[in-house]
């Protein structure tokens, strides 16, 4: 279900037939322009240059400029948050030095482009336009002053600044995509045509150009033309129409009187599961919306912010566009407050970039009516979930449950978070509940059988471990996690001992780089009594998960039974302050042997030797 849910957010922000490779081609250029990237960029040495004078801090909370090092403090305070990629604080400390360094263009520059990423354009005009009249202008520049002067309703003069960017990819994408919106504001049909047929890229982006064709004649109230640009879309590439490409056009037909047109369209796309959330709300709408009501794009700020939208989804599919992607999109959100999907593309940005609790900030802006709450929520759920912040991710599923009452992903997840936290019985408790609400039990059904058998064991109650984690095992078509799991399970009980190492080794040839996986062969060495193959596989889960209390644990055990005890010692006394698999680890059997040892390992017997043959035949060397 959660693959599921991530394919339907994929789908909001990505077209399906994107023109990949041509933006690999036209990008280029901008690439070679440092002043657009969102990182700090240094001199020679490896440091910006000082600026000439900083500010000191007064008692007051004001600020009062000294000689030739005075803003320095706010400078540095600035550049470690820039560092940091802390955006928000980065930016106010740059607009301060900024302020008082007047000439100080790679202070102006960062104040610009980390306030344009934010979508924050209006405060990032007035250091954009400078550097266009010092004649110091970038890319990213013209872009910020055009866009706020589009914003203000001047769009002449927008026109002619975006135009003043004259790269590959301006020239025949961005530039024709923007400057049509310009004449749409100025009820031109003509010149916003002609501008669009100036895109002639590879037949990819055919779809793109129909949309906003469609989108144009749409707001100048050419129903006629914009219907047989809609319709031709969706005839002739279906691919690419995207979740906002269908609530674009179902609105365009309900709005003409066509619900009948509207419902044929959305269940086109019916057997296409990862939409089945999403083609719902539609289908709600168009049942429930009002003929009358104004259309989608019914301004010409909103035309603009879908296509800087399409263009920095674009950029988000080209080798690294990240930063690019984050601008046009934060662009596209300023242009149009109430653009969801827009928002929760911006947050997918932040979230590769790292910046998880920024991500969940654009996340927690889309309200409930929103036919992309639920997909908002999940995510932010995950991220709280994967910030350790439990509680909240908990309050947020339990009010989600509420809204969707028996949701099997929000039962899942709920009893992720209660098994996070060691809670296995409540967790037990809600994936039964998860498991009775699935109609159909198919093979993407696995990892709730999985988590939940990951509970029975860790609430020791092992035979009902051991029925659903076999019920995942079937379900998976065997899945590596799977059968480590099971195979360790039953190594640590010493039962079906060859079947047990057999699965392990299979979950090895799978992923021969997952470390609990390498953990889980090295610890069935160790249990045969094959020590010095045992250090082999553990040494090198250990440095793959150096943070693991049962790896560091398992590695301690194997340098007993060869004679290295202080070493021993030292991986015994590391892992009981570790974190990760800390629940799972027996700290008291673990202080017992710092003080005792090992007394005996009670070697398990393989009685396969086609396994034992195999099993001397496995080297760690051939995975380093």
């Amino acid at each position: 279900m959660k693959d599921i849910i991530l394919k339907a957010l994929s789908i909001i922000v990505v077209a399906a037939a994107v023109v990949y490779a041509c933006m690999q081609n036209l990008y280029p250029s901008l690439q070679k322009d440092n002043s657009f990237s969102l990182r700090p960029q240094f001199d020679n040495a490896g440091y910006w240059n000082t600026p000439s004078f900083t500010i000191k801090e007064n008692a007051d909370n004001t600020y009062s400029v000294y000689g030739k090092n005075s803003v320095y403090g706010a400078y540095l305070a600035g550049r470690v948050a820039h560092l940091r990629q802390d955006f928000d604080n980065a930016a106010e400390y740059y607009k301060i030095v900024a302020e008082k360094d007047k000439d100080n263009t790679a202070v102006n520059r960062s104040a610009y482009v980390i306030l344009a990423s934010l979508g924050k354009i209006d405060e990032a005009y007035d250091y954009a336009l400078k550097e266009i009249n010092d004649g110091k202008s970038d890319t990213l520049a013209p872009l910020v002053v055009a866009i706020k002067q589009f914003a203000d309703g001047d769009y002449e003069k927008s026109r002619k600044t975006v135009n003043t960017l004259q790269d590959k990819i301006h020239q025949i994408l961005i530039n024709p995509l923007f400057t049509a919106w310009t004449y749409a504001g100025e009820k031109n049909e003509t010149k916003a045509m002609e501008e669009l047929d100036k895109i002639h890229l590879e037949p990819s982006i055919a779809g793109l150009k129909l949309m906003h064709q469609a989108m144009i004649y749409d707001f100048l109230g050419n129903t006629a033309k914009a219907e047989e640009k809609y319709a031709t879309l969706v005839r002739n590439y279906p691919q690419d129409v995207t979740y906002r490409y269908l609530e674009i056009i179902t609105d365009f037909y309900v709005r003409s009187g066509n619900k009948e047109m509207a419902h044929r369209i959305s269940n086109k796309y019916n057997d296409n599961s990862t939409l089945v959330l999403l083609l719902k709300n539609i289908d709600s709408k168009i049942d429930s919306s009002d003929p009358n009501k104004p259309a989608v794009i019914d301004t010409p700020q909103k035309g603009l912010a879908e296509a800087l939208f399409n263009v920095g989804t674009m950029f988000r599919l080209s080798n690294g566009g990240t930063e690019f992607a984050q601008i046009y999109i934060a662009a596209s959100s300023y242009l149009n407050p109430q653009y969801d999907i827009s928002k929760i593309a911006l947050a997918n940005v932040l979230e590769e970039l790292g910046l998880i609790k920024e991500a969940n900030k654009y996340y927690e802006q889309i309200p409930e009516e929103s036919g992309s709450y639920f997909i908002a929520q999940i995510k932010r759920i995950e991220n709280l979930n994967n910030l350790q912040e439990y509680d909240k991710a908990e309050q947020s599923l339990r009010h989600l449950l509420t809204i969707y009452p028996n949701n099997t992903q929000l039962l899942n997840d709920l009893g992720d978070i209660m098994a996070n936290q060691n809670k296995h019985d409540e967790a037990i408790k809600i994936y039964l509940k998860a498991i009775e609400n699935i109609k159909d039990v198919k093979s993407d059904s696995w990892p709730i059988f999985y988590a939940l058998a990951v509970s029975y064991h860790r609430s020791d109650q092992k035979d009902l471990a051991e029925r659903y984690m076999l019920k995942a095992l079937e379900l998976s078509n065997r899945n590596a996690n799977v059968l480590n799991y099971l195979g360790y399970m039953w190594l640590d009980a010493g039962r079906n001992v060859d079947q047990a190492i057999q699965m392990i080794v299979e979950a090895y040839k799978q992923y021969p780089y997952e470390g609990h996986i390498i953990d889980s062969l090295g610890w069935a060495y160790y249990r045969i009594g094959n020590y010095e193959k045992a250090i082999e596989y553990l040494e090198q889960a250990a440095d793959m998960n150096s943070g693991n209390a049962v790896i560091n644990d398992h590695l301690g055990d194997a340098y007993w039974f060869i004679g290295r005890k202080n070493e021993a010692v030292f991986q015994w006394k590391h892992a009981l302050v570790l974190k990760e698999d800390a629940d799972s680890l027996d700290k008291k059997a673990v202080e017992a042997k710092i003080d005792e040892g090992i007394l005996q390992n009670d070697i398990l017997k393989v009685t396969d030797t086609a396994l034992l043959e195999q099993l001397n035949s496995l080297s760690a060397e051939t995975n380093k």
